[in-house]
């Protein structure tokens, strides 16, 4: 055997590592992590296969349950009911997430319109007090959920809200017709649809755009040194003015990116602007039950047998033409391909090659916690208090999600009146907590976006592949998962022979 460094042939790969099954060829696939990436990339190969070809699909995961629900919790409610609670909050919006929701609408699952309302508060100082500054009634209604915050006089509150609307209404109309400049769009395909068409396979014009399978020189297929327009750029050559994007713009992304204002306001503007264009006067949904029934569907095509959980990955090991994939227990054998479906820090640990690519992406630890504390929202007036709850503070955005009364999930929660580490701030005693989960979450930058440009001229190099949520051209969100699972099993069933069209041997 030999590490993962070891070159595997793609070319001749495929009649070793393929056994017949009657007059169809077996396809191992290995599929480490079973996040949303891992488990849509599962099911979409496990239902693909046919006369042709069948895709024997393993999942491993070191928890011993599925990821995409790994740390869902139980929680009882102020009239001791019971009630599944999805750790975190797997809401998606219509118009952008339209993967997930073709998805879901396969599966046979249902979602409802979740009428979301909002209040924005902000931390004045450290350790001080908040001050809300805007109810917003969602698609709830402007004025029967959104209205005058308790504390706000009436004149006051009143310029605030022809000045939102103003800058509201001028920001959606940018968004529809503005393009961010050095935005990227690969129509989130293994490469653009229309190098099958035009070019010729191997030409001197693809290697030059694409780079091939016999080099690690990137320079010659994308410029580093091009610039992406950041969001704070964008504002100010659209003179959006810096109180609209820091309080609204910039609060409601750390909140649903889960990350830093400073690297809201350096975030490719692109990202953020398509996404509001695709959202605008779109609902946010949520699952009718829970990601348990989302995780059943995605898994019954799969062999029980073949789902193997706390099963924590070593390495994968090149032997010959397969790959082999270690483990703490054991190992297995005569993988054809491997999906990766890890952060990017254990993609780079499983397949070294993938350190130099990956070294330039920035990820965060976000803490999410299931509470019962009340205090956590101590910062609002009790007819201020809203379905979502968002704390700006000098470094992101608290959100707090009262899921149902008496019961709380607050995503990076901040001091406020007490002292760091003091029971998570002063706010949330630690024996009200239900649940305390961390995450790694991968914060989208200018690295990130190249990054993701040369992970895609090395999928399936020696038949290995990487998944995610940030393994596309958008926030880091789970559209991703489902996209880039996509676009993978197009590729694996291309280098088998499932599909029509061939991809260019010097690209996979």
């Amino acid at each position: 055997m030999s590490d993962t460094g070891s070159t595997i042939s793609a070319e001749s790969s495929e009649s070793a590592q393929q056994t017949t099954t009657g007059s169809a060829r077996v396809v191992k696939v290995a599929v480490v992590g079973t996040g949303l990436a891992g488990l849509v990339s599962a099911y979409y190969l496990a239902t693909a296969s046919n006369a042709r070809v069948q895709y024997s699909v393993h999942l491993f995961d070191e928890s011993s349950t599925i990821g995409f629900d790994s740390s869902s919790v139980t929680a009882t409610d102020a009239d001791g009911v019971s009630r599944r609670i999805d750790v975190p909050m797997r809401s998606f919006a219509g118009g952008y997430y339209s993967r997930v929701v073709s998805l879901y609408k396969s599966l046979g699952l249902q979602f409802h319109d979740a009428k979301f309302t909002y209040s924005f508060s902000e931390l004045e100082q450290e350790y001080g007090d908040a001050k809300t500054y805007f109810l917003h009634g969602g698609r709830a209604g402007i004025f029967r959920q959104g209205g005058r915050p308790s504390r706000q006089g009436r004149l006051r509150w009143a310029c605030d809200l022809i000045a939102v609307t103003f800058w509201y209404i001028y920001f959606s109309i940018i968004a529809a017709f503005a393009r961010p400049k050095g935005g990227v769009s690969f129509e989130n395909d293994i490469i653009p649809r229309h190098v099958h068409n035009k070019k010729r396979f191997g030409s001197e014009e693809v290697k030059k755009e694409y780079g091939t399978m016999n080099t690690d020189d990137e320079s010659s297929v994308e410029d580093e040194n091009r610039h992406i327009e950041s969001l704070q750029e964008f504002a100010r050559r659209w003179h959006i003015p810096t109180w609209f994007v820091n309080r609204f713009v910039v609060a409601l992304f750390c909140a649903m990116s889960t990350c830093d204002a400073e690297t809201i306001l350096s975030a490719p503007a692109a990202d953020i602007i398509d996404y509001k264009r695709k959202t605008f006067r779109k609902p946010h949904y949520l699952l009718s039950s829970n990601s348990m029934s989302a995780v059943s569907a995605l898994t019954a095509p799969i062999a029980k047998e073949n789902i193997h959980l706390g099963v924590a990955v070593k390495a994968m090991l090149s032997e010959g033409t397969t790959w082999t994939i270690r483990t703490v227990e054991e190992d297995y054998n005569h993988f054809s391909h491997v999906i990766l479906a890890t952060p990017p820090s254990r993609t780079a640990e499983l397949h070294r090659p993938l350190v130099p690519v990956l070294r330039n992406v920035k990820a965060n630890s976000v803490r999410v916690l299931v509470h019962t504390d009340d205090r956590v929202l101590n910062f609002l007036e009790s007819d201020d208090i809203r379905d979502l709850n968002l704390l700006k503070t000098s470094t992101g955005t608290e959100a707090t999600h009262v899921l149902f009364p008496g019961v709380y999930q607050t995503t990076s929660p901040a001091s406020l009146n007490g002292e760091p580490g003091e029971d998570y701030g002063g706010r949330i005693a630690e024996d009200k907590v239900v649940s305390e989960s961390v995450f790694e979450r991968v914060v989208r930058t200018n690295g990130l976006v190249a990054a993701v440009g040369k992970m895609r001229r090395r999928q399936g190099r020696h038949n290995v592949w990487v998944v995610g949520s940030w393994m596309w051209d958008g926030l880091v969100l789970l559209e991703g998962c489902v996209a880039s699972a996509e676009a993978v099993c197009a590729g694996i069933r291309r280098k088998c022979g499932d599909q029509p069209v061939p991809l260019p041997k010097g690209i996979v």
